[in-house]
Formats: C-alpha cells, sequence, structure tokens
C-alpha cells in the first residue's frame, strides 16, 4: 500500500514538469458523467476548451460577460472559488468566416462539478 501511495504522489507532484500525449484513438476508458464524458485526468488537472462561432450581433454580449467577470473579480478574488480555476482564458478572433469565441478553463474538480458550480455562479 506504501509504494501506491508513494507512486501516486509522485504522478500527481505539480512542482515536476510532466506531460500526457492523448493517443490518436483517443482515451483509454470513456467515463460517462451527468453532462458528457468524463476524460481521465492529465497533468494539468481537468480541463476543456471549446470553440464556437459567434452569432452575428452577439460580439457585445460576449464582451460585456466578459467585462463583467473581470469587475466581479476585481470586487472579490475569490468570486470564482467555487469552480477551483488555476486557469481561464477567453479568446474572440476572426478566422475570415465571422468571429469566433475559443474558452479554455484548467480546473480541479471534474466536468460535471465544475460546470454545476458554474452555473450556479451565474
Amino acid at each position: 500500500m506504501a509504494t501506491q501511495a508513494t507512486a501516486r504522489s509522485k504522478e500527481s507532484d505539480w512542482t515536476k514538469p510532466q506531460a500526457m500525449a492523448i493517443p490518436k484513438e483517443g482515451y483509454f476508458n470513456l467515463e460517462k458523467g451527468r453532462y458528457g464524458a468524463i476524460f481521465p485526468k492529465t497533468p494539468a488537472c481537468y480541463g476543456f476548451s471549446v470553440i464556437a462561432k459567434v452569432k452575428p450581433g452577439k460580439e457585445q454580449a460576449v464582451r460585456d460577460y466578459g467585462k463583467s467577470i473581470e469587475e466581479a473579480v476585481k470586487a472579490n478574488p475569490n468570486v470564482l472559488a467555487p469552480l477551483q480555476l488555476h486557469y481561464l482564458r477567453w479568446i474572440l478572433f476572426d478566422v475570415g468566416s465571422g468571429l469566433h469565441f475559443m474558452y479554455q478553463g484548467i480546473f480541479d474538480t471534474d466536468f460535471d462539478k465544475y460546470l454545476e458550480d458554474a452555473v450556479a455562479l451565474l
């Protein structure tokens, strides 16, 4: 048992550089959660990225929502603490076919918990 604990603590030691390549065929074991697949935890914790086309006329709404999150964090640096975020990035970009939005988040909780907490914060 001590060997397993030692091996596990070495695997999750955030002070040591780590890498995990996702194979071409995908993740090793598909695990279903309440809101979709729960993927294995990587060295960067849990995370996901979303890229979507912004509906015409909605650019300002996306920018305003980003600004409201910025202001909420300025007012209370712990406002997003329930999400256990390490990293959050929103990007608006045009690829020639219209404006797109990219969301990237890295967090400690699993995907289902992250979504539930995110919805509760809205």
